[in-house]
């Protein structure tokens, strides 16, 4: 990955000389100072926090020996890798809206429409910008005998598709949830499929069903469920399909409702729901597709290299054998022997029901269907990955479809000063750890050394 030099690099003399490289791949200039011109407002934002009970927040920005942070007003304190207890740096990638945005109400690009569906407290609004739906809405009327939620649709015709993601939910109420729908109608008496993501209490997705003669509802527990998150409806006939995922493109089936969708022309779009709290809450939702159309294309979930002492890589892996793992990305070049990998996890976060097959008991591949395939690891390769056993052969998997874990051996962690955590979702525990030309550079057990610039960070965390 490449630091960002910005105006630097127009500022720079032709004549430097001597680009260095690192072992991630990163290009860094070898001349001192150079990392002092860069602009303050490349920095990111973070907040700090020492041992003597000081917080600091500011930019952030990495020396030699020490981590700086530039407050506002101009005052910079320069801190020792020793005298941090915890640092949290945020990721300049964030959808902001400001006021004044346009997409209130008429804004929306056609053919979208909104509405709310019962009677709310407060009348919903929907603002739009660049792919991105921030939908306000309020809990329903007191007399209100319907469920009301705010609706954001447009028309279609038989057989349909429509998958969003879910990005945030300020309404911390367990009732409240943001999600996807199919009806055939915009009044509250109409047939409709409702998809909807509870972020907040007790973390769960649940797929209602409403018809003339009544409803239904199917829930899923998701204890490590984090936000951003994928829900998709798929209509096929009369039956609505419901299936949840981490990344967009491996998929869980949640329910199919059979039956309920016999009008030819039907509704897809956004819903959202508050419980509680007499005020226009906010969800955002964006990477919305219909039938194929108008989302952005997915980038791929990485696997997480679970290492033996407890560290976790969220790593592209080129290819796997019993003796090593070639990685890619971010990783390129490095490579991590087998007897060093506990497991690899190409669907995460994993659903809490499965921990008992993936500590290590058993070796062997966890399949999406919940079933087991004991035996050793053989290869991973070109998006498969094949494991034999004495009894039954050798069988080969897909991973984008079928594979959720590899299991290797049990995870015993060690001796670790600090954990530090990465905007790309590796988690590393760090044997050593210091400051060294503008990087911070850790020793990780089963990895060796990596290096790593403050805009790859999320967390630095002492560990007492």
């Amino acid at each position: 990955m490449k630091v960002l030099w910005g105006c630097l690099i127009c500022v720079l003399s032709a004549s430097l000389e001597g680009w260095a490289q690192d072992e991630s791949g990163e290009n860094t200039p070898e001349k001192e100072g150079v990392e002092d011109r860069v602009a303050e407002s490349q920095w990111p934002e973070g907040v700090v926090e020492t041992r003597e009970g000081f917080r600091h927040q500011g930019k952030v920005s990495f020396f030699d020996n020490s981590l700086k942070i530039e407050k506002e007003g101009g005052e910079s304190k320069s801190l020792a890798l020793e005298e941090i207890v915890a640092a949290t740096i945020e990721s300049e990638s964030r959808v902001e809206f400001q006021p004044g945005d346009t997409g209130i109400e008429g804004g929306l690009p056609a053919p979208w429409r909104n509405r709310d569906l019962g009677r709310t407290l407060l009348p919903g609004k929907v603002r739009w910008q660049n792919g991105v739906f921030r939908i306000l809405t309020s809990p329903k009327a007191g007399d209100e005998r319907f469920a009301a939620f705010h609706l954001v649709y447009l028309p279609v015709e038989g057989d349909c598709e429509i998958q969003a993601r879910v990005v945030s939910l300020n309404n911390h109420d367990t009732d409240s949830y943001a999600g996807i729908v199919i009806c055939d109608g915009t009044t509250p008496e109409h047939r409709k499929a409702v998809l909807g993501l509870h972020p907040h209490g007790d973390k769960r997705v649940n797929f209602r069903r409403w018809g003339y003669q009544g409803g239904s509802a199917t829930g899923k527990e998701l204890p490590l469920l984090k936000l951003p998150y994928w829900l998709k409806l798929v209509r096929e006939g009369y039956d609505v399909t419901a299936y949840h995922s981490p990344d967009g493109r491996r998929w869980r089936m949640l329910k199919v409702s059979a039956g309920r969708m016999r009008d030819k022309k039907a509704f897809v779009g956004l819903a959202v729901q508050i419980g509680k709290d007499n005020r226009l809450s906010e969800a955002m939702i964006d990477r919305v597709s219909v039938n194929g159309e108008g989302g952005e294309e997915v980038e791929p979930m990485l696997p997480h290299l679970v290492l033996r002492g407890g560290s976790r890589l969220s790593a592209e892996i080129k290819e796997g054998s019993r003796s090593a793992f070639q990685l890619g990305g971010r990783w390129e070049g490095r490579t991590v022997t087998t007897p060093q990998v506990a497991r690899l996890e190409f669907f995460h976060p994993l659903p809490a029901e499965v921990e008992s097959l993936i500590g290590g008991e058993r070796k062997g591949l966890l399949l999406r269907s919940g079933d087991f395939s004991e035996g050793g690891f053989e290869s991973l390769r070109e998006g498969s990955i094949r494991v034999g056993s004495l009894l039954f052969g050798s069988s080969e998997h897909s991973i984008l479809d079928e594979a959720d874990c590899l299991v290797l051996r049990k995870v015993v962690p060690g001796a670790a000063l600090f954990r530090v955590e990465t905007h790309a979702g590796s988690i590393l525990l760090a044997e050593k750890a210091a400051f060294e030309a503008g990087k911070l550079t850790l020793t990780i057990g089963g990895l060796g050394e990596a290096r790593f610039g403050v805009e790859e960070l999320r967390s630095l965390q002492a560990i007492k």
